[in-house]
């Protein structure tokens, strides 16, 4: 009697926790968001980094897009634009103009982003 007490009791908290780790993790897409965006900001400053702003603003563009699909807004929607906008000026060079002004479209991005929040 005490194990099946236990068991229940187990799979009830297994049960709940699972159920609350989705809705947790669509509030935080935002905010990933845009520390991703600050980190592919920071990497668009630096000279030959560009694979590395290229991928944090891969990362940026992924959770934006959850981001929207949870709770639609037209920053976020705008601020996706913006990230694959520097992404395609900055992808495949290393040249620091090009790179910089990649970065200053993901800055426009975390301007939309932040008006979202």
């Amino acid at each position: 009697m005490i194990t099946r007490i236990l068991r229940l009791a187990s799979s009830l908290a297994v049960a709940l926790a699972l159920m609350a780790g989705p809705a947790l993790a669509q509030t935080d897409h935002l905010a990933t968001a845009i520390s991703e965006t600050q980190k592919a900001i920071h990497y668009g400053a630096e000279v030959a980094h560009s694979s590395s702003f290229v991928q944090h603003t891969d990362n940026a563009i992924d959770h934006a897009m959850m981001a929207q699909k949870a709770k639609p807004n037209k920053h976020i929607k705008a601020a996706i634009a913006d990230l694959r906008r520097g992404k395609r000026i900055a992808d495949g060079t290393h040249w620091a103009r090009i790179l910089r002004r990649g970065a200053k479209q993901t800055q426009k991005a975390l301007k939309e982003l932040q008006a979202a929040q």
